[in-house]
């Protein structure tokens, strides 16, 4: 039996619309020549979750999400299809986690084991959690140091703008006239310390000399400290205070006695004051030298005695 070039091309048609009608639902996630079961889930939020996502237990690829739609128009919450191999049996209280595949890799759903007892049916509403976002803990751990970064620029761009209000054109004129000053200022001490460069390591080495010196003498600095502290003990010891007290009291009545003296108080007052003793002196004095010089002439007249012991008759 011959057949007909349009029987053929119908059935290549044929088997490309399948294979293609198959292959589209095999990239969503619907494999009919796979043994798969169906799990739903309901979520307020879904995060970015697409159709076929990977659904995944302990991070193994178990499945796809088949379908996401609204339940109804006016809830907004969502209905998704997990398509699951057979060979996985989700025990009671399994929750559908969806949560980030990465930063930049999309969503994912995670099933988390309940704790039973007993399994799920094929086609049993499991709990649908959506998992905080990475994006959305960061932005908010961050969000403190955004506010602060914005208020960091924004007093930076007030102290730029402040900053371009002090360069006038006056101000880099006078700023660059400081700074030649400031490069001739550099100039003159470079050429002063220049030609003082020998003075100044003379004095380096007169200072080096001296330290060497100072150490070299320590033993003999310390032996005169302690000879200063022995002479200041020594003085502590003596009642240094007391001895100064007692030549102060002395001097004052030393003091009080030459001004007796100097006023002619007592006897020793009057003798350094008073002219009538030193004339009764003088004339006494004058009286005792005629005598002595008539004493002298006549001895007889005052002195009776004989050299043997016996009166001279003749007198």
């Amino acid at each position: 039996m011959k057949i007909s070039n349009e029987v053929k091309v119908g059935a290549i048609a044929l088997v490309t619309i399948v294979a293609f009608i198959w292959l589209f639902n095999f990239l969503k996630g619907k494999d009919y020549f796979s043994k798969t079961a169906k799990y739903y889930a309901v979520y307020d939020k879904i995060g970015g979750l697409a159709e076929s996502s990977p659904v995944e237990i302990n991070g193994y690829k178990v499945g796809v999400v088949q379908s996401i739609d609204f339940i109804d128009a006016t809830s907004g919450r969502l209905l998704v299809v997990f398509s699951v191999s057979k060979d996985f049996r989700l025990p009671k209280g399994t929750r559908a986690e969806v949560l980030p595949v990465s930063i930049i890799a999309g969503m994912k759903v995670q099933f988390l084991y309940g704790d039973g007892p007993g399994f799920h049916e094929y086609g049993d509403t499991l709990q649908g959690v959506l998992s905080e976002s990475i994006l959305t803990s960061l932005d908010e751990e961050l969000q403190p140091v955004k506010e602060k970064i914005t208020g960091l620029v924004d007093v930076i761009d007030s102290v730029i703008t402040s900053i371009n209000d002090i360069l006038t054109p006056e101000f880099r004129n006078n700023l660059g006239v400081t700074m030649a000053n400031l490069d001739n200022t550099t100039g003159s001490m470079a050429r002063i310390l220049g030609s003082k460069e020998q003075e100044l390591k003379i004095t380096l080495d007169n200072l080096t000399k001296f330290s060497d010196m100072l150490a070299g003498n320590t033993g003999k600095m310390n032996e005169t400290f302690s000879n200063l502290e022995s002479i200041s003990d020594t003085l502590a010891a003596s009642d240094l205070f007391n001895t100064i007290a007692g030549l102060k009291a002395s001097l004052e009545k030393t003091s009080v006695l030459l001004g007796n003296l100097n006023e002619g108080k007592g006897s020793a007052g009057q003798l350094l004051t008073d002219d009538s003793l030193y004339v009764n002196l003088s004339n006494s004095l004058e009286s005792l030298n005629l005598l002595l010089e008539d004493l002298k002439e006549h001895p007889g007249k005052y002195v009776h005695f004989s050299l043997f012991g016996r009166k001279n008759n003749s007198d």
